[in-house]
């Protein structure tokens, strides 16, 4: 397969929680051209689009052929793609695929959401919604110990089911989760995209209630709107168009069976163990030629929709020991200016427009390594492997994305 670098990267000027001054093409045609201007592209030079979005949270079908002329897709081969937290990264991941396999040179992918056009339970009721109709159809309680109060209450409630089982099995202590959702937000109060920029103290977190233990109102990520968008390119293209670059070296995604699918044999499957995220990412490891990890990654960007996942997912993916997690947070070592920078810009935990959301991971990847960080959380040191990872589906998705300051070499 031929080389593959992201040349250039387009944010809307803000993630908030309701863009108001904006209809949600308008919204994503400001990523678009905020691209366009980044590379000094035109759209003559695009010869192929992938969109991404969750479309049942905004209630809007094939919203890719709305926003056709707002994306300068006339004309254009154009895929739509969505597959829960990782549909941005699945989006990044098709145009790589695209232009690795030599069927284009020069591919766009869009991504975005506009929570506040819709309601995001709701479209997470409809994914939901086969899960339930098996359980009705092996005639079980919905509502009792096994139903779907297995579930605890939505994607909170499960992920208060996760967070306990990794502080049981990792060593870590409530207040880690209080410590990694402080720095998180005092990072993304350096990052003029992020949606909450705030300096936080772990009292701050501390302060806030509790919505299903051990996870408090302050460890949840706010629901954005915003898009992001990547322009990828094969070497050939990448060396004409653009002076840097930061390159896709491994690529790789897992899947494994719902959280929920065990039900009907009377157990739920540990939403910690995250099996996927350790096949994924070892796949991504071999075919970017990382031997060792936790040596030649030098920053990672990781999707945590709660502050306890950061921690969880550095151990999955091979960053560092079981367990070690959250003694390389007690000294430092995930700050910006540490071994190995944990989500510099904030995270999924400061900033989720949820189909941009897994896009962002590799985006502020390749900002970093290019050195064109906007903001003040720019990593101090260079940045030469990358680790982005994307999480959805029903907890059990995961996508990984290593990127590099040099293409892959020929075997």
């Amino acid at each position: 397969m031929r080389n593959v670098a992201i040349i250039g990267v387009g944010y809307t000027p803000v993630f908030v929680s309701k863009r108001k001054d904006v209809n949600i093409v308008e919204m994503i045609s400001e990523a678009v051209d905020a691209a366009f201007r980044n590379t000094n592209l035109t759209p003559e030079d695009i010869d192929s689009i992938t969109f991404g979005n969750m479309q049942t949270f905004e209630g809007l079908n094939l919203p890719h052929l709305w926003a056709s002329e707002h994306i300068r897709a006339l004309d254009k081969p154009t895929i739509r793609i969505s597959t829960g937290g990782t549909t941005g990264m699945s989006t990044l991941q098709a145009a790589y695929y695209q232009v690795a396999s030599g069927l284009h040179d020069v591919v766009m992918a869009v991504t975005w959401e506009k929570q506040s056009e819709g309601d995001s339970q709701v479209g997470l009721t409809g994914i939901v919604m086969p899960e339930a109709m098996v359980m009705i159809q092996h005639g079980m309680d919905l509502f009792g110990g096994r139903g779907m109060a297995g579930m605890g209450g939505g994607s909170t409630g499960a992920a208060s089911y996760q967070a306990m089982s990794y502080l049981h099995h990792s060593g870590a202590s409530p207040e880690h989760i209080d410590k990694m959702a402080a720095l998180e937000r005092t990072n993304a109060s350096k990052n003029p995209y992020a949606h909450l920029r705030k300096v936080t103290t772990v009292e701050d977190i501390q302060a806030t209630p509790f919505i299903s233990w051990p996870l408090r109102y302050g460890h949840t990520c706010p629901t954005s709107d915003g898009a992001t968008v990547a322009i990828v390119a094969s070497e050939e293209k990448a060396k004409k168009l653009a002076d840097q670059v930061a390159w896709i070296t491994g690529v790789a995604s897992c899947t494994s069976d719902p959280t929920t699918a065990n039900l009907i044999e009377g157990q739920l499957t540990d939403s910690a163990e995250q099996q996927p995220a350790r096949i994924a990412s070892e796949k991504a490891f071999a075919m970017a030629g990382i031997k060792n990890p936790k040596k030649e990654i030098d920053m990672a960007e990781l999707y945590n929709g709660f502050a306890h996942q950061s921690l969880m997912w550095l151990e999955k993916l091979g960053l560092c020991k079981e367990g070690e997690a959250h003694k390389m947070l007690d000294k430092g070592a995930l700050d910006i200016e540490g071994e190995l920078p944990t989500n510099a810009s904030g995270g999924v935990f400061s900033t989720n427009a949820i189909g941009a959301s897994a896009m962002n991971r590799p985006a502020e990847c390749a900002l970093q390594i290019m050195r064109k960080i906007e903001g003040e959380h720019q990593i101090p040191k260079k940045v030469r492997n990358a680790l982005a990872h994307g999480w959805g589906g029903l907890f059990q998705y995961v996508t990984v994305v290593i990127l590099s300051d040099e293409p892959r070499k020929a075997k």
